[in-house]
């Protein structure tokens, strides 16, 4: 499974001045932003119908110099604000900030040791470091599991607790030394955060499952009128992308008591489709998991085929799977096999 990357246009970037008082290129943008308002699948569902918010996030894509639809699908809606997820904040850093390289982790600590999401080891952590133009060495950000605040609703935070702190790293690192190049951009997290110092929470949970507990705490509460109810339902859109970012299998079986646990619990307003969603993007993911180890593995084998009768039987193989993997993995594995034979043909 390939990491999914932020579109960035190398082209041209726009500063707060043009897109205000530049009369042609704010018509522009706002002719987009009615357009991007009206999406149903292409922007998530805080800025469906929403044109401010939609013109709002195509200018700072303009100042970033990245796709508006990209920018749009790494938000969400936290406490009225609007945050952008990690992963963006990122490829933000790595494209605009005055660095000679892109930003690297080094993790140290035994990391096995880590007990879930509230681990609180003060040896285990990442070091987040980056060269910018002009200076010798690196600078470097170092951030333990002990630092990490009290806000921690994603569930790789249990599933996958190494590259969320890889995010959160890099973040304070945006924040201690780029400001400007993101000047103004929280991450749901940070918002959360922000959200609990501001106003005292219950935080005892209300269930026997953390997650849902974690869940809960980040859906609206329902706001009767004088005319009907509103109903406000949970928005799945953060927990989808979480889902995106699964690259192991143990991470699906948590994120799958989630689930199970947001659908049993009435507090949580959720639509039927919605769920039907989730649990249709776990399996994709999972499946595309197990088709990358597989994939993975055949590569091994073709590699480490040694004679003629390796090679005819990892074709075969590669024949069985023509309905699994796209033409352009096969296509990879023949090539691969075919080097492999004549190697073999060439030594005798």
């Amino acid at each position: 499974m390939e990491h999914q990357e932020i579109a960035v246009m190398e082209d041209q970037q726009y500063s707060p001045q043009q897109i205000t008082l530049d009369d042609n290129l704010f018509n522009k943008c706002n002719r987009l932003a009615e357009m991007m308002a009206k999406g149903a699948c292409t922007v998530p569902k805080h800025l469906q119908g929403n044109v401010g918010d939609c013109f709002a996030i195509i200018g700072q894509s303009l100042r970033w110099g990245m796709d508006p639809y990209a920018v749009a699908q790494k938000t969400h809606l936290v406490n009225g604000t609007l945050g952008y997820e990690a992963q963006l904040v990122i490829a933000v850093i790595n494209n605009r900030a005055p660095i000679v390289d892109r930003i690297k982790f080094e993790y140290f600590g035994d990391w096995s040791k880590v007990k879930g999401k509230d681990d609180k080891s003060t040896d285990i952590g990442v070091i987040c470091r980056a060269t910018f133009k002009g200076d010798d060495e690196a600078t470097e950000l170092s951030l333990t599991m002990a630092q990490v605040g009290h806000v921690r609703n994603s569930p790789l935070w249990a599933a996958d607790p190494r590259q969320q702190l890889a995010y959160l790293a890099a973040k304070r690192f945006s924040r201690l030394h780029c400001p400007d190049v993101i000047l103004g951009v929280y991450t749901p997290d940070e918002l959360a955060d922000r959200g609990n110092n501001e106003v005292p929470r219950n935080v005892t949970p209300s269930a026997k499952n953390a997650g849902a507990s974690a869940l809960l705490d980040r859906v609206k509460p329902k706001q009767p009128t004088a005319e009907a109810p509103v109903i406000e339902y949970y928005d799945t859109s953060e927990l989808l992308s979480t889902i995106e970012q699964i690259t192991n299998v143990k991470q699906i079986k948590p994120i799958g008591e989630e689930i199970a646990a947001m659908v049993n619990n009435a507090a949580i307003n959720i639509k039927d489709e919605d769920v039907n969603a989730l649990r249709q993007a776990l399996a994709d993911q999972k499946q595309s998991i197990v088709l990358s180890d597989e994939y993975n593995s055949i590569m091994k084998h073709v590699k480490a085929a040694k004679t003629p009768e390796d090679v005819e039987r990892m074709r075969g193989l590669i024949a069985d799977k023509q309905q699994d993997f796209d033409e352009g993995d096969i296509k990879m594995l023949n090539d691969t096999l075919d080097v492999v034979a004549e190697d073999m043909s060439a030594k005798g």
